[in-house]
């Protein structure tokens, strides 16, 4: 893997807001400080906790499969797009009994936590009560895709290029909680719409390596969606 770091004095970020097997990551990981446009502002919210570990705003939560690809996720074209549409109002379909099983998690209910006026919001919660969960949602509000996600976190704490089943994905977040068990993944499913996940994990190992299992949500999630 090759890890590039920036910092800077701040970080002032308005925005928050699955890659074959065998091959390497490129991680790009950027810490500076300004002010990103106002229309991801306007669609992506921080992520903020209460004490109980749910978020507190309108953002759902999600992880997916760990891969290691040799390329930018940015390198990475579209060449089978996914239908997605199912999701927008049956997101909790994109997991099946076999995948819950297999990443203990309980069955998935519908959130009220969502940032999309037009997809509905899933969360997983963790079988062994731990407090810990994983959310998704698809998000059809940027026309370009997982490049405009990518452009709107350019000046954030977290961006790393990675893979997920195959298609292109970003670990990307204005602020860095990936020690305290926190991580979001995106993946560029089609040219316009992105599978975004949200993982707040408590209990270990797990919680150690919150993009890990992000990425394995994921995977499973793109491996359906490919079926």
């Amino acid at each position: 893997m090759r890890s590039i770091t920036r910092s800077s004095r701040s970080t002032a970020v308005v925005t928050t807001s699955p890659s074959p097997q065998g091959r390497g990551m490129t991680t790009v990981r950027r810490e500076s400080s300004s002010i990103v446009g106002l229309a991801l502002a306007l669609l992506l919210t921080s992520c903020a906790e209460s004490e109980s570990g749910t978020p507190t705003t309108l953002l759902p939560d999600l992880e997916s499969a760990s891969t290691s690809p040799t390329e930018a996720s940015g390198d990475i074209p579209i060449e089978e797009p996914l239908d997605v549409a199912h999701l927008l109002d049956q997101p909790c379909t994109a997991l099946n009994d076999e995948d819950l099983a297999d990443l203990s998690l309980a069955e998935g209910k519908l959130s009220e936590r969502t940032i999309s006026q037009a997809a509905e919001s899933c969360m997983w919660r963790r079988s062994d009560d731990s407090g810990s969960h994983a959310d998704i949602i698809v998000m059809t509000e940027n026309s370009d895709g997982l490049e405009d996600i990518r452009e709107r976190n350019q000046d954030s704490e977290v961006l790393e290029e990675v893979q997920i089943g195959g298609y292109p994905a970003l670990h990307a977040s204005p602020t860095d909680r990936r020690d305290v068990g926190r991580c979001e993944l995106w993946i560029g499913v089609n040219d316009s719409e992105v599978a975004y996940f949200y993982v707040a994990l408590h209990d270990l190992p797990d919680a150690s390596d919150p993009c890990g299992f992000a990425d394995k949500v994921g995977e499973a999630v793109i491996a359906n969606l490919s079926f």
